[in-house]
């Protein structure tokens, strides 16, 4: 049960801020009929926008606006920096101030609760949908798909907006969510609206560990999610220790943005290790996902049929049982054109056979002969790898072909992986049998015995081009690394 007193932690809320007075980008206004009223707005362009470019991005609308531009344009740039992130447009809503009063508490409420000016969310919601997205879709370069942010009250209207025009934004993210307003309204308000949502959506929602989670109603509201919520919204609850009401927004603006738009901005295909392989019937592999929070949108299934949003979720690392049927693996976002969906190749089939180890064999190294061309008619240079040896610098001139051979003891039984980097043309063959061929990278699994097994590596070393690289994972190692030249023989 929600016991808190609107009166008495209301203005809490509204006093909790400072004003930030120096704002970033572009400062605009739109008078609201909806509000009777101008509103102000603070843009943010991404840095790579040049007018007339026609590049089109996405749109992050920033409750508390006077606050939260500065606040998000620092995080942004820091994430997009490093690759989490893409460019995105920020539009900061500024509150109303009125004879100097600030009037979020009127428009981010949901309901009347008294005469305090309390119930503005309708008004405030009309606005945004009749209003301000036309506007900034028409002056502003916005690919028509947006996220909604708030914090506290703001929070509140978020959670507000998904259930009551849940089409309006693609995502949502509500930090420390004021959810105990009116007695927990919007608890019964959720369940009631939970089935309007009948496309993709997301959603983000963080709190403060402790009582925090349960004085704000957060506990309560996830509660309701983890019964109502539909496949079709794709949410998390996160509660950081350790914060305050106003220092979890950092927090919360950075994952809140990596949650959202990290997993569709990387998402330029489904990245899994390995890539395909020989798989033995009955024992299980494992099969890892180099995407953003995969878990979140990939899902797949092993009988053959196409995975839905109820189909297991593709983690990070997953144990695969080995099907006839084969691994379908799919992702689901918002926008159907950024959906991917793959099938790799397991085939079933026992492990390979190893040999005894071969007569006169010497451990250290393979054999190596680099040619002049891929036509093996003119050796330049041969002799034996060693740790030292850089196979990319194994002639004076920039372009040759090189050809490594020998044996490679395992000392364990199971699933070995295979991982190659190479220009185009780059192969690996294991017991005489072609397993890699590549152009880039590709990984590869197959099941050995111990013993030993001939191993040949195929490559061609062009100038500008990527550099050959080769790597392993053995059985029971949760990393790959480089093969130790003491199980190379030659």
């Amino acid at each position: 049960m929600i016991r808190h007193s609107t009166k008495l932690i209301a203005p809490f809320l509204v006093l909790c801020f400072f004003q930030v007075v120096a704002q970033p980008g572009i400062k605009d206004s739109i008078y609201s009929q909806s509000i009777k009223e101008e509103r102000r707005l603070q843009i943010q362009l991404p840095k790579e926008y040049k007018p007339g470019s026609g590049e089109k991005y996405q749109v992050l609308y920033l409750l508390d606006g006077e606050w939260n531009a500065e606040l998000f344009q620092q995080v942004q740039a820091w994430s997009q920096q490093w690759g989490y992130t893409p460019p995105i447009i920020l539009v900061g809503v500024v509150n109303s101030y009125p004879n100097n009063q600030n009037q979020r508490f009127r428009d981010l409420t949901p309901t009347v609760t008294g005469p305090d000016g309390s119930g503005g969310g309708p008004a405030l919601l009309s606005f945004l949908k009749n209003e301000l997205i036309p506007y900034i879709n028409k002056k502003y370069p916005s690919n028509g798909s947006n996220i909604l942010w708030g914090h506290s009250l703001g929070g509140l209207f978020v959670l507000y907006t998904l259930f009551t025009e849940p089409q309006l934004f693609d995502s949502y993210i509500a930090a420390d969510p004021a959810v105990w307003w009116d007695h927990g309204f919007l608890l019964r308000y959720a369940q009631q609206k939970m089935n309007s949502i009948t496309q993709i959506k997301s959603l983000f929602i963080t709190g403060r560990t402790g009582t925090a989670l349960h004085g704000m109603g957060i506990d309560s509201l996830e509660m309701v999610l983890k019964d109502k919520a539909p496949a079709l919204l794709q949410w998390k609850v996160v509660a950081y220790p350790d914060e305050t009401h106003v220092s979890q927004q950092y927090k919360s603006a950075y994952d809140g943005l990596k949650y959202t738009v990290a997993p569709q901005f990387q998402q330029d295909a489904i990245h899994i290790d390995p890539m395909e392989g020989i798989v033995e019937k009955g024992k299980p592999f494992r099969l890892s996902c180099y995407n953003i929070l995969p878990d979140k949108y990939i899902r797949f299934s092993t009988d053959g049929s196409v995975p839905t949003l109820s189909s297991p979720a593709f983690q990070s690392e997953n144990t695969i049982m080995p099907s006839s049927s084969g691994i379908i693996i799919k992702s689901f976002f918002a926008s159907d054109t950024l959906n991917k969906t793959i099938k790799p190749l397991f085939k079933i089939k026992p492990a390979l056979t190893a040999q005894q180890k071969p007569a006169n064999a010497l451990s250290g190294g393979w054999s190596y002969t680099c040619y002049s061309d891929s036509g093996m008619k003119h050796i330049i240079k041969s002799g034996i790898t060693n740790e030292r040896l850089n196979l990319n610098q194994l002639n004076d001139t920039s372009n040759f072909y090189c050809r490594i051979s020998g044996f490679l003891q395992t000392e364990k039984e199971g699933y070995y992986s295979f991982q190659v980097v190479g220009g185009p043309g780059t192969k690996l063959y294991l017991n005489n049998q072609l397993l890699v061929e590549t152009g880039n990278y590709k990984s590869f699994i197959v099941p050995l015995k111990k013993g030993f097994y001939p191993i040949r590596y195929e490559y061609s070393h062009h100038n500008g081009g990527p550099d050959f690289e080769f790597y392993y994972l053995i059985p029971g190692q949760p990393e790959n690394g480089a093969i130790p030249s003491s199980l190379m023989y030659h």
